[in-house]
């Protein structure tokens, strides 16, 4: 769920990124035909006023239509969801037209595909920006053949070749510039993914137990006081088991802890697998686990914690060839959270019916509901008990 609602949050800045950008590309578009109207008004465009009207609402339908199909998401689709290449063609083709509609100001309109250009340098990649620049020449290029083909408007040829060259020299450049900008840009992307991973890393261990890779006992309050927000709410119930491996101690004597660790490790992984994938489980020390079943209330969460205990009891662990095969059992205590009730309380609970669990013979579940006042003595610690009842769990194959 987590997981889920970071994507959801980084999609949303990714959207009102690509709308920024598409919004400035606009702004650049209204931005020229402001110089067009001016250019008419002066006589430099010779289009009737109706001509010049039904351009402009054209262009300005163009211009907006981008930044509504990002903010309405219909990018998303896309393969390219910032449609740049889009968005550039349609400038581009708008600024060809004008160039030739307009000659006599073409020197200062070709500012128009420069800006393309500089676009292009901030979100193409630096391979593909001599392609852009030949295809900003051919454009140029083709205005100028228009003008000769179709326009009754002679051309200055030694002006209009100065033009060119400035133009010509002015995309090279730019191009030159964007390819160290480029490189420098993608740097940095790949030092902001490794920084990322970093930053990923260091969470992970942050909220995990580096043995068995569950979450650790800080997490773990964190879980419960969600869980908790939920029920006092209403109308949502969870309950927790405290989860203890019997006799734990006796692998760790009989074969070592690098042993005790492998074993650990696989009784994680076999908890993991039994519990929903709602649920949370979290290691809390040594050979203690502490599950969190959501949306569960204590018949239900009995029948998944026999579950669990099945798992881990018919579990056959092989830790080398060194030493013989690993079988274990577990005490599960259970206690469904009360609304308004403290943590502490409701973990008590779960506690003290695993320690009954322990003293009703080991490899059994217990809840909160089943302990009778009477029914258990006072607990002790587990070096004092009787030999009978710290029979080994561990059981060589």
């Amino acid at each position: 769920m987590d997981s889920q609602a970071a994507k959801a949050a980084s999609r949303q800045v990714a959207q009102k990124l690509r709308l920024r950008r598409s919004l400035m590309a606009a702004g650049a578009g209204f931005a020229s035909i402001l110089v067009l109207m001016v250019a008419w008004y002066l006589g430099y465009v010779f289009w009737s006023p109706i001509e010049l009207i039904a351009f402009l609402l054209i262009v300005s339908v163009g211009h907006l239509l981008f930044p509504w199909i990002i903010f309405s998401g219909r990018n998303l689709r896309y393969s390219d969801p910032s449609l740049t290449s889009s968005q550039l063609g349609w400038h581009l083709a708008i600024g060809t037209y004008v160039m030739y509609a307009a000659p006599e100001i073409r020197s200062l309109l070709v500012i128009n595909l420069l800006l393309i250009m500089l676009f292009a340098v901030f979100r193409f990649h630096p391979r593909r920006l001599p392609v852009i620049a030949l295809i900003l020449v051919v454009a140029y290029g083709l205005a100028v053949f228009a003008q000769v083909t179709f326009s009754p408007i002679d051309i200055h040829w030694p002006h209009e070749t100065l033009t060119a060259l400035v133009f010509l020299l002015a995309v090279t450049g730019i191009c030159l510039l964007g390819g160290e900008i480029g490189g420098l840009r993608m740097a940095l992307k790949n030092r902001n993914a490794h920084l990322a991973l970093a930053m990923q890393r260091i969470e992970e261990l942050a909220v995990t137990d580096e043995l068995t890779g569950l979450y650790n006992r800080r997490h773990l309050m964190r879980i419960l006081k969600r869980q908790k927000g939920l029920s006092d709410r209403g109308g949502y119930e969870f309950s927790i088991g405290f989860v203890d491996l019997d006799f734990f101690k006796q692998v760790n004597d009989r074969f070592g802890h690098g042993v005790g660790d492998q074993v650990l490790a696989k009784v994680a992984s076999e908890i993991r697998h039994s519990l929903r994938d709602v649920d949370y489980v979290a290691r809390i020390g040594g050979e203690e686990f502490v599950i969190v079943l959501a949306q569960t209330a204590e018949l239900e969460a009995l029948r998944i914690a026999e579950r669990l205990r099945a798992d881990i009891e018919r579990l056959i662990i092989e830790v080398g060839e060194d030493h013989p095969t690993v079988k274990l059992t577990t005490s599960v205590g259970i206690a469904q959270y009360a609304p308004e009730e403290s943590l502490e309380n409701v973990m008590a609970r779960a506690d003290q019916a695993l320690y009954a669990a322990k003293e009703c013979g080991r490899n059994c579940i217990i809840g909160e509901t089943d302990l009778q006042a009477s029914a258990f003595p006072e607990r002790r610690p587990e070096e004092d008990l009787d030999e009978e009842v710290m029979e080994a769990s561990v059981r060589e194959a």
